[in-house]
């Protein structure tokens, strides 16, 4: 067992067990109690510099009033018996699954049930707040994609892996580079271009901000689809590159059978996101912000509508009706559907493999086969949608018979949402409950202060006979105000 020591404080830091590797070095369970310890294969001086300045310079966490972990940032420098500095401490995010679990609708059954689209809509805008908080201090996450993204039953993200962030030294000036980029993530203008040489901005983070709230709301990549183009798809990286989405104008990328339309939510929402793929595309500026992301985010939920029919579907009534029950009639896929709390099946295992295995197959499809069996490649990627539609479909029906034992994930109105908005849901409701309440108690006052002047005067018969009918008014405002509150709280949950 390795023994390190905490920079920070001189305490020593023993390595308990490994829990993930990389490229540049391992990830480590320590000693200390929800901390984590990243530890370098070969730390070079530019590294530790880049450590020092973040720990120095922490970005403001906006849910450390609840005590939720917002950033896995560095908090202290670890150093070997000899002296040199080899890697950081950082805290443990737990209880919380990879974004990839919450977007993808056969993982999400799986680990998160109940996650509707309501609580999809939280984790964008909490997402959203969370890049705010960090380009306000200054950093530029750079790498920003789903497995850097963790979520948890409540929809609040935490991001991690932050030491691959941009950082600029407040004091001196020196810029510590994000080399690192992932595919489907990475915009247009910096396609190409050595990632290691140049300084990013918070507009290129406002494009992965884009795909990751397409993520969430749609289940898809934005920059997939069928392809009505001359010759085969090009692959994802060459549609970026030419803004080719289902929506933008002239595309050869239109929505396939399973496509969920963008025209289902809030218009707030469609603005945001045409801005940030078309508009964008041509100007980087025009990207919505992080902080309009997450306005918009709060106007789309705000206006969320529950089901008659379903009760874990919502929607936007802008749309007009339920778009998830017309799916589910259309295809037979009800991605949100009620999931009863039954015992665990082992088919699950088989089932939640083949979802990523034909995800494979249609890239392969999509993007090997040359223009001679166009034909062919129209005819697989139809064959493989159908195969998809039966996988969701049996996954549905294994977990309706017996198949899932799904974790309850919290109520509607304890959904936190990041600064500077205080909650997604629970803002209305509780507002509402706050007036009744104000209203009532203040009614109350002013007959009660009415029934004490009344009291201490010479009163007739008749007057004694009002202040009791004052009295008795008094007292039932105040249980109606009580009942009131209860159907308010009843609403909520």
């Amino acid at each position: 067992m390795q023994t390190l020591t905490c920079t920070r404080t001189g305490q020593p830091i023993a390595l308990m067990q490994q829990i993930a590797s990389s490229g540049e070095g391992e990830i480590w369970r320590t000693s200390q109690l929800g901390y984590l310890a990243k530890i370098y294969y070969a730390p070079r001086p530019e590294r530790i510099q880049k450590l020092e300045a973040m720990i120095a310079h922490p970005p403001k966490d906006p849910n450390a009033h609840i005590n939720h972990i917002s950033f896995a940032w560095p908090t202290s420098l670890l150093q070997d018996p000899t002296g040199a500095q080899v890697g950081f401490l950082m805290p443990e995010v737990a209880q919380a699954v990879d974004l990839l679990e919450v977007y993808n609708p056969l993982r999400r059954q799986a680990a998160l049930p109940e996650f509707n689209w309501l609580y999809l809509h939280a984790t964008a805008m909490n997402i959203a707040s969370l890049v705010w908080a960090i380009h306000s201090a200054g950093y530029v996450l750079g790498d920003l994609k789903p497995q850097n993204i963790l979520v948890d039953e409540g929809a609040l993200p935490s991001i991690i892996d932050t030491d691959s962030f941009q950082v600029r030294h407040p004091q001196t000036g020196e810029l510590y580079r994000c080399p690192v980029g992932s595919e489907g993530f990475t915009p247009a203008e910096l396609m190409d271009r050595d990632l290691a040489t140049l300084e990013q901005t918070e507009v290129h983070d406002r494009f992965r901000l884009g795909v990751i709230a397409h993520l969430l709301l749609f289940g898809d990549h934005p920059f997939k689809g069928r392809w009505t183009g001359a010759g085969d798809s090009p692959d994802p990286n060459e549609l970026i590159r030419q803004g080719w989405w289902p929506y933008a104008p002239r595309s050869p990328i239109q929505p396939s059978l399973l496509t969920v339309p963008l025209t289902i939510v809030h218009p707030a929402l469609q603005a945001c996101f045409t801005r940030c793929f078309n508009d964008g595309h041509l100007d980087p500026s025009a990207r919505p912000t992080a902080r309009e992301w997450m306005q918009g985010f709060k106007v789309a939920i705000a206006d969320l509508k529950r089901c008659r029919k379903v009760k874990t579907h919502t929607f936007s009534p802008s749309s007009g009706k339920c778009y998830w029950c017309e799916r589910s009639q259309k295809l037979g896929i009800d991605v949100f559907a009620p999931v009863p709390t039954v015992p665990k099946n082992p088919m699950l295992r088989d089932l939640q493999r083949l979802g990523p295995q034909l995800e494979r197959a249609k890239q392969y499809v999509q993007t090997q086969l040359s223009e001679e069996y166009a034909s062919t490649q129209t005819h697989s990627l139809k064959v493989l949608d159908d195969w998809q539609a039966a996988i969701e479909t049996r996954w549905l029906a294994v977990v309706r018979s017996g198949a899932l034992n799904p974790k309850r994930i919290k109520p509607l109105e304890s959904i936190a949402v990041l600064s500077p908005v205080s909650s997604p849901l629970s803002w209305m409701t509780e507002a509402k409950s706050q007036a009744i309440w104000m209203a009532g108690l203040s009614t109350a006052a002013v007959l009660l202060m009415t029934l004490i002047a009344l009291s201490q005067s010479k009163l007739e018969a008749e007057q004694w006979a009002l202040t009791l009918v004052g009295g008795g008014l008094c007292a039932g405002l105040a249980g109606l105000c009580f009942f009131l509150q209860k159907v308010s709280a009843t609403f909520r949950s």
